[in-house]
């Protein structure tokens, strides 16, 4: 693995990998990394800080997280953000137009009404529109369960998984919902969750951090001959 020296003018902190292998972020490169590849796909910066505290959360656990999130934003880039986030209501969210909901838009909204009649509560279902991606809703349930004291069904059409903190089980809801976009229901019922033991770090590929580069380098402003020239001090050092 070539690691090059890193270039002020890149706008990330991760390393840039060449030679196409595979490489282990820490937390916060994940979280720094992602959120401004989700800023750059046109999320609002406190989506995007969402995006990369999903991301990395996954990645604590051992669940490619960046991957997910490159799937989503590549997926979901160039739509306005505001159709993709849920219409509230009692007992049922949809997304505006029908269209599929943005996972990390759906999580933050679920965990600002986790203590409101609206949300997620004990002894009650939340029928929920078609998700995009809902594998990278799984850290928001995680926070409001751990919270809550709470263990969470997820059922869609032809699956279910409980969140109960169990990393066994944390493992088989995101391999079952990975790639999916189904219409979901969450079930609450009271519980205290295990604490979720972190897992084995995954190895992300060069191709993804090169992907995730690419859409960060959208929140840089190119150089240009007035910031060139407005650039140093304009007095001296000389007394």
């Amino acid at each position: 693995m070539t690691i090059a020296p890193h270039d002020q003018t890149r706008g990330d902190s991760t390393p840039y990998i060449e030679d196409g292998l595979s490489a282990s972020l820490s937390r916060n490169e994940v979280a720094s990394l992602c959120m401004k590849a989700a800023r750059g796909a046109g999320m609002s910066w406190g989506l995007a800080e969402e995006a990369g505290f999903a991301a990395a959360w996954l990645v604590q656990h051992g669940i490619n997280g960046p991957s997910h999130l490159y799937a989503h934003l590549d997926q979901a880039q160039g739509r306005p953000w505001g159709d993709l986030c849920p219409t509230v209501s009692p007992g049922a969210w949809e997304a505006p137009a029908g269209r599929a909901l943005c996972p990390i838009a759906l999580g933050a909204t679920l965990c600002d009404y986790a203590e409101l009649p609206e949300g997620i509560k004990a002894r009650s279902s939340l029928e929920i529109g078609k998700v995009d991606h809902p594998v990278l809703l799984i850290p928001f349930l995680a926070v409001i369960a751990a919270s809550n004291d709470l263990l969470i069904d997820i059922v869609w059409t032809g699956g279910m998984v409980t969140l109960d903190g169990r990393s066994d089980t944390l493992m088989h809801a995101a391999h079952a919902l990975a790639g999916q976009q189904v219409p979901i229901t969450l079930t609450a019922r009271s519980g205290k969750p295990q604490a979720a033991t972190p897992g084995k770090v995954p190895k992300i590929s060069a191709e993804i951090i090169a992907a995730l580069n690419t859409l960060a380098m959208r929140t840089t402003v190119p150089s240009s001959e007035s910031s060139r020239a407005g650039a140093g001090s304009t007095t001296t050092d000389n007394d």
